[in-house]
């Protein structure tokens, strides 16, 4: 019994590394793993496989003829009964054990998780109930099996019923409490309702089909000598395995495609069709006997996965921050949280798929400390790369939080309003934003060249010569970056500020970029200016304006008696809660000049930058009040008669 269990141990270990090859590649090192995993002997492991098939129905008799012995010389009879100990032992304890445990875990199912978080506690606690009760079943089962006086080589039939069994429990517990098909609010995955069910059943399938694979060649080899009979058996679930994959692909993207009907637009990227080449490209490399091409394939794969799903898997998890979607909600400030999560769920992916090509490759613990073998060299070198990206993700991250939370604390931008300091902040954070973007992305992929024993010398010296080779072929786009440079250093302009250029351009300013300002005219149109060409620039939205116009009124009027109305009319505009506020100086008024039956009026005030089309309008308003009041009226109202006198001839 204890041989077998340690015999079953190895195979759970082997299982990973190898599947189709023999014991004697165990002994390869260094390159001459790497020479043999590219040059396999597809011929012989092809007739290999001919001659499993070809020896697996004699072998099988004679375990057939095994067995009728066994069930003549009253062997079988005491196995059934054994076995049916084993049964009732163990299931009379589990079924003690749920007496107890049944209530608890149906309050935990019958409540309803207010958010994902939530919902990964009662996960917890459902997999604590529901795993110690297979807990229990199992040591009940080998603690007996191991005291009961079995038949020759029936133990190790036991123990591969009872592994088989245990798996497929264990794998239908864990999905179940993922999926939670018939409790949505307790589900720790983003997939639909109609899926979960599919998904549950299909991996405790597959988890049959696996669990055969592995156990019951093992259990013909070892015990019913019978090598050729286990190789077809594994070659046979393996077909099964892939069959199953296919098919569980191909409706998943039937669903899918039959949801999307009418909605979708844009041509979606063809998942099914690359999982379906993986699926058969495994398939294949394990049958023709690239098995380690094939587990590193699927390793592979599975990584890929993991990372492209990462940010959905995570982001999940945080959907009452994030108003149910990936992105956050526009109101909302931005959590750092998740942000983080999500680099430290990538690294790790990353750092695991790595860790899983060890034992494929059949690289000892020894050399790996050591760094004598290519593949242990190959991969510290790009567990370091990864290790360095995790560090510098972590923090662009956190000096990304720190921008767009600053972003958006500050206020939004009005036209109207007048000019605030944050409309600094607002220019340059975003240009700050996208230069540290590409300082990280440079100083890294230097970085992980190093990294990875590429001399990055040649590349600096290189890349020095080819910016000056830009340098000179591109001496209007230096130009435009460096007049930027000065003009954002000097605070010429800044996000949301009226200007006008020497070019004859103005507008507002809505965007800045490295090499160009977006300019919105007040009719609408945007204009994109690089910084060459803007020139001299007059900003229209600092400090103050001063507001000018004329009131044309007849010659019969007094003009103190109007000055005075004008300045009564600044006072209480000056007062107004709305409007004095914006006024700088009160609205004055004296006579400018006096034309043939007309005195003309100049009026003006001081306001802050944009406002001095609202104060112009209330000032308007309050003057054509008070001439109503007056009895005075504008000139040329009305007909009038202008005399004038010609001197009389010489």
């Amino acid at each position: 019994m204890k041989s077998w269990l340690v015999s079953l141990a190895e195979a759970v270990l082997l299982l990973f590394a190898d599947i189709a090859l023999s014991a004697a590649d165990a002994d390869e090192l260094g390159s001459e793993r790497l020479t043999g995993l590219a040059s396999a002997n597809v011929g012989a492991n092809l007739q290999a496989l001919r001659e499993d098939f070809a020896l697996a129905t004699s072998e099988a008799k004679r375990l057939a003829a095994d067995v009728v012995v066994a069930l003549n010389d009253g062997t079988a009879v005491r196995s059934v009964t054994f076995a049916l100990i084993l049964v009732v032992v163990g299931a009379g304890l589990e079924w003690l054990y749920w007496t107890f445990a049944a209530a608890p875990l149906r309050a935990v199912i019958n409540r309803t998780a207010t958010t994902p978080r939530h919902a990964v506690g009662l996960a917890l606690r459902r997999l604590g109930y529901l795993g110690f009760g297979v807990m229990l079943f199992t040591a009940s089962i080998v603690g007996a099996a191991l005291i009961l006086p079995w038949p020759p080589n029936v133990d190790a039939l036991v123990i591969t019923t009872t592994a088989l069994v245990v798996a497929v429990r264990s794998t239908w517990i864990i999905a179940d409490v993922v999926v939670s098909p018939y409790h949505p609010s307790l589900r720790l995955v983003a997939i639909q309702s109609y899926r979960s069910t599919f998904v549950v059943s299909g991996v405790a399938w597959l988890t049959v089909l696996a669990a055969t694979a592995l156990l019951v060649p093992q259990l013909l080899t070892t015990v019913g000598s019978a090598p050729h009979l286990a190789g077809a058996v594994r070659v046979g679930m393996g077909g099964l395995v892939t069959v199953s994959l296919l098919a569980a692909v191909r409706i998943a993207s039937w669903r899918e495609d039959g949801r999307d009907n009418g909605r979708r637009k844009r041509p979606r990227f063809p998942k099914a069709l690359v999982a379906s080449s993986v699926i058969v490209a495994t398939a294949v490399l394990a049958l023709i006997g690239g098995g380690r091409i094939a587990a590193m394939l699927v390793d592979i794969a599975i990584v890929a996965a993991l990372l492209g799903a990462s940010k959905r898997i995570v982001f999940f998890f945080w959907r009452d921050n994030t108003a149910g979607d990936e992105e956050p909600a526009a109101d909302a400030l931005p959590d750092m949280l998740p942000l983080i999560v999500l680099a430290v769920f990538r690294f790790v992916t990353s750092l695991t798929g790595i860790a899983g090509l060890l034992p494929i490759m059949r690289v000892p613990l020894s050399q790996l400390t050591s760094g004598s073998n290519p593949v242990a060299q190959v991969a510290l070198h790009v567990a370091d790369t990864v290790a360095l990206a995790f560090i510098v993700y972590l923090g662009w991250i956190a000096i990304r939080f720190a921008i767009d939370r600053r972003l958006r604390q500050l206020a939004p931008l009005d036209p109207h309003s007048p000019a605030a300091e944050n409309t600094r902040l607002l220019t340059l954070l975003p240009l700050l934003r996208t230069t540290l973007a590409i300082v990280f992305v440079t100083l890294f992929t230097l970085s992980a060249l190093w990294t990875l024993g590429i001399q990055i010398a040649p590349l600096l010296a290189g890349a020095g010569i080819f910016g000056l080779a830009i340098g000179f072929g591109a001496q209007t786009l230096v130009r435009d970056v460096i007049s930027g440079v000065f003009f954002l250093i000097e605070d010429v302009f800044r996000i949301g500020e009226y200007i006008e250029s020497g070019t004859s351009t103005k507008g507002t300013v809505e965007h800045i970029s490295f090499r160009t300002v977006a300019l919105r005219h007040h009719n609408g149109p945007l204009t994109f200016v690089p910084y060459g060409l803007l020139g001299t620039v007059r900003n229209d939205s600092r400090d103050w304006v001063i507001d000018k116009f004329n009131i044309p009124l007849p010659l019969s009027v007094d003009s103190e008696k109007i000055r005075k109305m004008i300045k009564g009319i600044g006072e209480d505009l000056a007062l107004d809660p709305e409007l004095g506020p914006l006024i700088r100086e009160p609205l004055k008024g004296k006579l400018y000049r006096v034309d043939p039956g007309i005195k003309i009026f100049r009026c003006k005030f001081m306001t802050a930058p944009g406002c001095q089309f609202d104060v112009r309008t209330a000032a308007l308003k309050g003057i054509e009040a008070a001439l109503v009041e007056a009895g005075i009226s504008f000139a040329g109202a009305g007909p009038q008669t202008i005399l004038i006198r010609r001197a009389p001839d010489p």
